[in-house]
């Protein structure tokens, strides 16, 4: 009888633990916390007709007749991108007047407007000018674009050739030493 009552308890013992849970000892849990510090970070881009960023702004088919000539900015035209994680002073300046051998054309003749700000026409200098103050960072994963017009005055009698000259814009966080380079 007591055999019989063994057999039985182990049987019963075996039949609940085969519907058991398997447990077993948790290891100890690696835990690490994470840090990523971003900077802030001033990124700006300057685009001809779509281009690439620093593409070349080519003014085409000028008669040398002493009038204005005018490319209005945007898509088709100048364009200035913002894709900064703060606010920025945007500023431009020109390298000084075209040329083309010992041939020039003024930098003075070389004129911009806009910045979305309504900036009025203005011409270059080779210092850098403040033509956007306290341009707002954009929203995360996007960037701003505002638009740049172009004017350019070649003179009666300018000798007929490609003329050169280098247009820089540079950008500083919002209240900060104004660019002197490049």
């Amino acid at each position: 009888m007591r055999s019989l009552l063994a057999v039985l308890i182990l049987s019963v013992v075996l039949t609940v633990a085969s519907f058991s849970p398997v447990f077993g000892a948790a290891s100890p849990s690696a835990t690490q916390q994470l840090e990523a510090e971003v900077e802030p970070t001033i990124a700006i881009g300057a685009f001809w007709a779509n281009g690439a960023n620093n593409s070349t702004i080519y003014l085409l088919d000028l008669l040398a007749d002493n009038q204005e000539y005018s490319w209005d900015g945007g898509a088709s035209g100048e364009q200035v991108k913002h894709s900064s994680n703060v606010a920025i002073d945007l500023y431009v300046r020109a390298a000084g007047d075209l040329t083309n051998g010992s041939n020039t054309i003024p930098l003075s003749n070389l004129k911009y407007a806009d910045y979305g700000a309504s900036v009025a026409k203005t011409a270059f200098t080779t210092s850098y000018v403040m033509v956007r103050e306290n341009w707002p960072a954009p929203s995360q994963g996007n960037e701003l674009t505002i638009p740049v017009d172009l004017y350019l005055l070649v003179p009666f009698a300018t000798p007929p050739g490609n003329y050169t000259t280098t247009v820089y814009h540079a950008a500083v966080q919002t209240g900060g030493t104004a660019p002197t380079s490049p």
